[in-house]
């Protein structure tokens, strides 16, 4: 009995590693964590500045894209310059201007009444030849379709104000000077809004003049007629209508610097359409260049 009361009152042996608190070791696990997240992420951060550096030295050593091709006797002015206007011609023009070479013959195509059904075509003809030509366009079509518009501008074609609606006064009566002024004013600014230039020049529609030059030389612009009228606006749908497209506007061959009248809108087109590449062809056979108006003298 004794020996086992003497058991019974022995104190219990506690170890020492079992009553420390864990919280030391559960710190040092999180601070473990921390410190491998911000190796992550440091590693992360220098290999995105590093790839920025790079790609901006590839950047700065890339060759700079080759300059636009140019045509000989077509004006090509800086983005700037197209917002400024040479003086207006102190008459009404109807002649291309000429090149370096005075003695060279040059021709200006020009198009009226678009854009329309017919421009894409049109450009794609022009392009293929290396053909800058000039577009009097009318602002309501401009409005509708800005796309074909800018396209026009990016090709290197001049573009002209042909009035918002085209309206056509008597020869006789003339313009009313408050009509043509809002005219000339609403297509400039659906030209400008389109394609960020201003136009420089104004084609009365039918050719009407009486009334309308005090108003084109106030808005900055010249006025430009033609020389040679195939009438392709009255042509109708067919291979003959080209042929005689073609030949009417053969007789600018007689001249130096003839401005030929063509349309892409205000109807079908497709004749005019038909007998473009044999005009350019017959053009370039007698040695005549072909320029647009956009600084006509």
């Amino acid at each position: 009995m004794a020996a086992t009361r003497q058991a019974e009152r022995r104190p219990q042996t506690v170890n020492p590693a079992a009553a420390r608190p864990a919280r030391l070791r559960v710190r040092w696990d999180r601070v473990s964590v921390l410190v491998a997240l911000l190796a992550v992420l440091t590693t992360v951060t220098v290999h995105a500045v590093i790839s920025a550096v790079q790609d901006g030295l590839r950047a700065m050593s890339a060759e700079p894209p080759p300059p636009a091709e140019t045509t000989i006797g077509v004006a090509q002015p800086a983005p700037e310059a197209h917002h400024k206007c040479p003086s207006p011609a102190a008459a009404v023009v109807h002649t291309a201007p000429s090149v370096t070479d005075a003695t060279v013959r040059t021709v200006a195509l020009t198009f009226d009444d678009g854009p329309g059904p017919a421009t894409p075509a049109v450009l794609d003809i022009l392009q293929r030849n290396g053909v800058h030509a000039t577009f009097f366009v009318i602002g309501q079509r401009v409005a509708a379709e800005p796309e074909m518009v800018q396209r026009i501008a990016a090709d290197g074609h001049a573009l002209g104000n042909h009035s918002w609606s085209h309206p056509i006064p008597s020869a006789k009566a003339g313009w009313k000077r408050s009509t043509v002024t809002a005219e000339i004013e609403r297509t400039n600014r659906a030209i400008l809004a389109a394609t960020g230039l201003k136009p420089c020049l104004f084609r009365p529609p039918g050719g009407i003049v009486k009334g309308a030059r005090r108003a084109t030389r106030t808005a900055g612009l010249s006025m430009i007629l033609w020389s040679t009228d195939p009438r392709d606006w009255a042509a109708a749908a067919s291979k003959k209508s080209a042929s005689v497209i073609r030949k009417r506007v053969a007789a600018g061959l007689t001249e130096q610097h003839p401005v030929i009248l063509l349309h892409d809108g205000g109807g079908n087109r497709s004749a005019t359409v038909a007998a473009l590449q044999g005009i350019i062809d017959d053009y370039r056979a007698r040695g005549y260049q072909f320029v647009t108006l956009a600084a006509p003298g």
